[in-house]
């Protein structure tokens, strides 16, 4: 993961723009290869979705596996673990999650391509999730 001077962070094809918390509202903007994914915007009505998102590349140079979300109300950061392989052959890699603007969280993976993602609230079950990573471009 790096940073530029515009305040923009890279890993791989994705790069994610946080925007300063304006009247209590920190937003995080998503691309892959400059293209607009996803925006998410704090706010007093705010549903929690621990996994927004999640992507996968088949390209050999960087990371594989892409996935954001909201941190859990309590700010505590939820265990992401990246999936490949069929039902015989599945292999589960947990990755590091890294925590954004007090209120967003990323996570990637390096290794084969991921199928799915599961990101899982240890002490709150019911905010646990699982998704299809969607393909890169």
């Amino acid at each position: 993961m790096a940073d530029d001077e515009s305040g923009t962070t890279r890993v791989g094809p994705w790069s994610v723009r946080r925007s300063p918390a304006e009247r209590g509202r920190a937003s995080l903007e998503i691309y892959e290869c400059g293209e607009l994914l996803d925006v998410m915007v704090v706010s007093a009505l705010d549903v929690h979705q621990v996994l927004r998102g999640a992507r996968c590349s088949a390209d050999a140079d960087g990371p594989t596996g892409f996935a954001w979300g909201r941190l859990p109300a309590d700010g505590s950061l939820p265990e992401v673990t990246f999936t490949s392989g069929g039902l015989l052959g599945r292999s589960h890699r947990p990755v590091q999650v890294v925590p954004l603007s007090d209120s967003f969280w990323l996570a990637w993976s390096d290794g084969p391509p991921c199928g799915s993602v599961q990101a899982r609230v240890p002490h709150d079950d019911a905010l646990s999730v699982r998704m299809r990573a969607g393909r890169a471009s």
